[in-house]
Parts: C-alpha cells; sequence; structure tokens
C-alpha cells in the first residue's frame, strides 16, 4: 500500500512521524470520504495483501501504525481499529 510504505519510512524524529501521520491521515481521509465502512475496509485489505505479496507490509508496520493512530480515536473507534489490525496481520 502506497500510504502505508509512506508512512513507514524510517523513524527521523518525533516531528518526522507527526508530520507522516497528519499526511497519512490526510490521504486516506480524502480518499475514502463518502465511503462506507465495508468500503473502506476492502480497499484497506486489498492494499495491505499487496503489500504483503510484495513484502513493503509487514506486522511491525502494522504495530506501528496503530500505535501513532489509536491516540486519535475514541474508545469505540479504537476497538474498530483492532479488528482491522487484527484483519491487515491475517492477510
Amino acid at each position: 500500500m502506497q500510504d502505508f510504505r509512506s508512512f513507514n519510512k524510517p523513524n527521523d524524529g518525533a516531528k518526522d512521524n507527526d508530520k507522516n501521520l497528519e499526511s497519512l491521515i490526510s490521504s486516506l481521509v480524502g480518499k475514502y470520504n463518502g465511503k462506507n465502512e465495508n468500503e473502506i475496509l476492502t480497499a484497506i485489505l486489498k492494499e495491505a495483501k499487496k503489500g504483503r505479496e510484495n513484502g513493503t507490509l509487514t506486522n511491525q508496520d502494522i504495530d506501528r501504525f496503530e500505535s501513532m493512530l489509536s491516540p486519535f480515536l475514541d474508545a469505540k473507534q479504537k476497538e474498530k481499529l483492532k479488528e482491522v489490525v487484527k484483519k491487515l496481520k491475517n492477510t
């Protein structure tokens, strides 16, 4: 997934992580605005599968993404994120 690849560049400091996360969130919001939950999940899983197949998406990448996104979510959203992470790791 291009978004995951750009998000998971080596850590150059907290400011870079914040910038990468902000960029990733903006990209995802724009790309999936108006889509329903199933459409979004299907697209994410499809891209994750591609990333797994070409070796650009690891469980570590997924964990890092979850840990950086989680603070921005409420309890219900965090539970949904955990479900998505579990599915991503099983792709």
